[in-house]
């Protein structure tokens, strides 16, 4: 099982599967447009689903969540893919010209865990962060956190997460996992600190 930690910066938009299938049909969907203000750049949001026949079974489907970054000046992109059997969730340009912040701020949710086929409330989610180019990607919140709102300071150009940590990793709350804060630095992409 992969986690949505996985993403993929890819040069062209062609597949190659290194299992063997004897069919394989993908389809996109570009979702959304976002432009990014004061740049250059655009982001699409596009979702690929794959229907695959395997030799042990007899058809799987797969979504995968995929960013577009397009230079709209030059016609130059880059595509980033998430894991298999994630989504995309909140997309949120970030600038402050003052403190020099200008990012997109990505919440993934990760559908596959427990093998469920829908997205709910219970899903683990990641806070990512790219520079409008997408040439710089950082994850900010681990694999095993559990994001549940966040809030940003325009002030001092800081992100608040609420959540948990999954400390033993197996996919559910217990009560020695309690609700903590988590204190981002935008500007550095950095975890400040944990209240």
């Amino acid at each position: 099982m992969m986690s949505a930690c996985n993403v993929n910066e890819v040069e062209s938009s062609s597949e190659s599967d290194s299992e063997s299938f004897t069919e394989s049909e993908t389809s996109y969907e570009y979702n959304k447009f976002i432009h990014l203000k004061g740049t250059e750049f655009s982001v699409a949001t596009i979702e690929s689903y794959t229907n695959r026949s395997s030799f042990s079974s007899s058809s799987e489907r797969y979504v995968k969540s995929i960013l577009l970054f397009i230079n709209t000046m030059t016609g130059n992109n880059k595509l980033i893919e998430f894991a298999e059997e994630t989504q995309l969730g909140i997309i949120q340009q970030i600038k402050f010209d003052d403190l020099g912040i200008n990012l997109l701020l990505v919440v993934v949710n990760n559908v596959s865990l427990g093998n469920k086929k829908d997205s709910d409330w219970r899903d683990s989610k990641q806070i990512f962060v790219f520079s409008p180019s997408g040439d710089n990607m950082k994850q900010l919140t681990e694999d095993n956190f559990y994001v549940y709102s966040f809030s940003i300071n325009e002030y001092t150009g800081t992100l608040i997460v609420s959540g948990y940590f999954d400390k033993n990793r197996n996919l559910k709350r217990d009560k020695e996992e309690k609700n903590e804060i988590l204190l981002f630095d935008l500007k550095t992409r950095t975890l400040k600190k944990t209240l």
